[in-house]
């Protein structure tokens, strides 16, 4: 029995950017509904006829209405991603209040619908779900901070830098889940800034041994 012939690189390639385009269309066809009416009254078969495209297709991409929310989340993981590769030079403290901004910022300027489809998402996922919630680009851009500022003495050594991301995110989340429910841009702003900060105070290294005591003055 002869071997089957090996897939062509460029034709997996086509493949991979054709998936890439349709998850696309739904995504954006979806947020352009979500931006005209409340997510409950969007239906799966609108978002497919505007997308063009079945609804086993988007079942196969997205699993349900509320599963477009990972979509977005990889989206804030790719600008978070585009912003710190600009900021050349900034510390791992910078970095993370840079992190702490973007996710933010782009709750705080979401569609109401895009509130709603994260809270649908919410009540029905499973602890394993909320567990792993976080897309992995975005925990693996996360400890490579944690691990810069190890390595560069900003941070101290006592902790995994992927149990840091993984808490970071987690904090992060947990207030922006509650924010949903209210809306007040001041108290998510407040309210994140204020778990990064306390974060932060226990990641920081401490001074060296022979370093001179601080006098109050």
């Amino acid at each position: 029995m002869s071997e089957p012939a090996a897939t062509p690189p460029q034709d997996s390639s086509l493949r991979a950017r054709k998936k890439r385009r349709t998850r696309d269309r739904i995504f954006f066809a979806a947020v352009e509904l979500f931006g005209t009416r409340p997510y409950a009254d969007v239906t799966v078969d609108e978002i497919c006829e505007l997308a063009e495209v079945g609804r086993a297709t988007f079942f196969r991409f997205y699993g349900s209405k509320a599963g477009l929310l990972g979509e977005y989340s990889r989206r804030l993981a790719d600008r978070i991603g585009q912003r710190l590769d600009e900021a050349t030079g900034a510390t791992a403290t910078e970095q993370l209040w840079a992190v702490q901004d973007e996710i933010t910022t782009a709750w705080g300027l979401s569609a109401r619908s895009t509130r709603e489809m994260a809270s649908e998402w919410i009540r029905n996922a499973t602890v394993a779900e909320l567990h792993d919630a976080h897309p992995p680009e975005l925990l693996a851009l996360v400890a490579d901070i944690v691990r810069d500022g190890q390595a560069s003495g900003e941070f101290t050594r006592s902790y995994e830098p992927d149990f840091v991301a993984w808490i970071i995110l987690a904090s992060l989340s947990s207030i922006t889940a509650v924010w949903l429910g209210s809306g007040d841009d001041e108290s998510l702003v407040r309210g994140t800034r204020g778990a990064l900060s306390f974060l932060l105070t226990g990641l920081a290294a401490p001074p060296p041994a022979n370093s001179p005591p601080k006098v109050d003055r």
